[in-house]
């Protein structure tokens, strides 16, 4: 029975694939693909997207261009995007900010994720870690929460951009501990850090990219990460949750978008070469280790239910916190 069994999954399998397979071989690009950042150079989404672009231009037999269009925590790109022509030819490399954190805060958004947007796959996930400048002298999250409520309203935090996880993360810790530390939004994460070493901000939440070669210069000093559980790239972190806020969680992913009505079979083509690049052994010292990045390669159906469950659970996060983009 279970070898019957066996057999018969095996044929619905071999049959899907050889669908599957046939469904995008029917679409091949004949211009060029581009990748469009929504952060500046040197972050962690515009170095996945830099090196997923190799890979992918000799799977399509096409250039892949990258194209960083930072601002407004990723908004306009994600809406550069949404109305671009639904051909597989224009990309997201999207991340949490824009497409599910921007429609719980911005009313008046000019696109609609779900509704503008076709899920390709999600990349993979990171933490988010909270880092302050090592001239501070503070070294746990319960240094910083004891200064910030010392000092309210002196501490700064940058961030990639209004709106961002990267906002977002420290306002829900505002609301959680009871400070209250200034916002300053910045057009990526090179540029946060930047001004994060510089003593500019004091504080910032950010993805691992930009931020590693401080911590290593010993400029800057984690003290919390944001995500539910501790990474294991980063296990002797604690987590916000961990250090006193029960059920806190801001993690970070990126994924890959293309426009609305994009013909299946190129959402298809696109979802298979992306996925095998992101899979590839040879990715995990070139890329994701070095990035402390999970990653996933995932369905567009699988990524579609995760843009709509987190698109509610941060719609009910800001509301509970009262934040906004003022």
């Amino acid at each position: 029975m279970a070898r019957r069994s066996l057999c018969g999954a095996a044929l619905l399998l071999g049959g899907f694939l050889t669908l599957a397979s046939a469904a995008f071989a029917q679409w091949q690009p004949t211009r060029p693909v581009k990748l469009v950042v929504p952060f500046a150079a040197g972050g962690q989404p515009d170095i996945v997207a830099r090196t997923l672009a190799e890979p992918l231009s000799k799977a399509l037999g096409q250039p892949v261009i990258v194209e960083n269009r930072p601002g407004a925590g990723g908004n306009i790109a994600a809406e550069v995007v949404a109305k671009s022509a639904p051909d597989g030819l224009t990309l997201l490399v999207g991340t949490n900010g824009p497409l599910v954190v921007s429609p719980a805060l911005d009313k008046n958004l000019p696109y609609d994720p779900l509704r503008d947007l076709a899920p390709v796959t999600l990349v993979g996930t990171s933490p988010n870690l909270i880092a302050v400048n090592a001239s501070l002298g503070i070294s746990t999250l319960k240094d910083l929460v004891a200064r910030a409520k010392a000092e309210p309203g002196k501490l700064n935090f940058a961030s990639v951009g209004k709106g961002s996880i990267s906002q977002l993360s420290m306002e829900l810790l505002n609301a959680a501990a009871g400070i209250r530390t200034v916002h300053i939004p910045y057009n990526g994460g090179a540029p946060a850090v930047t001004a994060l070493v510089a003593g500019d901000v004091q504080l910032l939440s950010l993805n691992p990219t930009a931020l590693i070669p401080q911590v290593q210069a010993g400029k800057v000093r984690i003290v919390a990460q944001t995500s539910a559980k501790r990474s294991p790239l980063i296990a002797d972190v604690p987590t916000v949750a961990e250090s006193g806020y029960p059920g806190f969680e801001a993690g970070v992913w990126i994924a890959i978008m293309a426009p609305a009505k994009t013909p299946p079979e190129a959402i298809a083509r696109l979802n298979a070469e992306l996925v095998r690049a992101i899979r590839d052994p040879a990715m995990k010292a070139a890329l994701w280790d070095r990035q402390w990045i999970d990653p996933v390669g995932s369905t567009p159906d699988e990524l579609a239910a995760l843009l709509q469950r987190d698109r509610e659970r941060w719609a009910a996060a800001v509301r509970a916190a009262g934040i906004t983009l003022d």
